[in-house]
């Protein structure tokens, strides 16, 4: 058996790379002229695919937390409204909004508009506020049932804010939804909450 020559051995390596590089580039079905197009297919599918799906997760990430505001401030201002009924400026005449009725709702949005998250536009947010009268009926055992099915108007009288009265709140924000190569669409989020007037 004989040694093998140096020339041999200094050859093989480099035969080795280049029957391995041309067997990479056979895995991608392209030739020594083709090595560009990859990038061209890769560039295509980050533009069309990738970087959408990715605007989609910001979206949406975003409407959930524009959700959670609204779910939220649905409740912190139906207890705000539900102790500021008719009585609540002769308990503090100096209470912020006291005496809240359909005349002064706008108050409510107002206050509803200041608490707004960080990156939520104030100007998107709309509150609508009912009041709802108490009817109590007999029930069973001799214990009375008390609902709330008829929207107050007001008229003639008493008041609509007054105690055992609720009061119920619906805030909605209108959400821009933009995700590029698709339809641009306003998503309306909205929550409502009732409760009963306490003061």
């Amino acid at each position: 058996m004989t040694a093998p020559k140096l020339e041999d051995t200094l050859r093989t390596p480099s035969l080795e790379v280049r029957r391995s590089r041309r067997k990479l580039f056979g895995l991608f079905g392209g030739t020594k002229g083709e090595e560009g197009a990859t990038l061209v297919e890769m560039a295509l599918v980050t533009a069309f695919v990738y970087l959408p799906m990715l605007f989609f997760i910001f979206e949406i990430s975003y409407a959930i937390y524009a959700y959670n505001f609204v779910s939220l401030m649905s409740r912190e201002a139906t207890r705000y409204a539900s102790v500021r009924g008719s009585y609540s400026c002769i308990v503090l005449s100096t209470f912020p909004n006291c005496n809240l009725t359909p005349a002064t709702a706008g108050n409510l949005q107002s206050w509803v508009q200041s608490q707004a998250f960080t990156g939520l536009n104030a100007g998107n947010i709309t509150v609508n506020t009912s009041w709802w009268s108490a009817s109590v009926a007999p029930g069973a055992s001799g214990y009375s049932t008390t609902t709330w099915n008829t929207q107050c108007t007001g008229a003639p009288s008493p008041p609509c804010n007054v105690p055992t009265n609720a009061v119920q709140v619906t805030v909605t924000y209108a959400f821009p939804l933009n995700i590029p190569f698709w339809q641009q669409k306003t998503l309306s989020l909205s929550s409502t909450s009732r409760m009963v007037i306490n003061l």
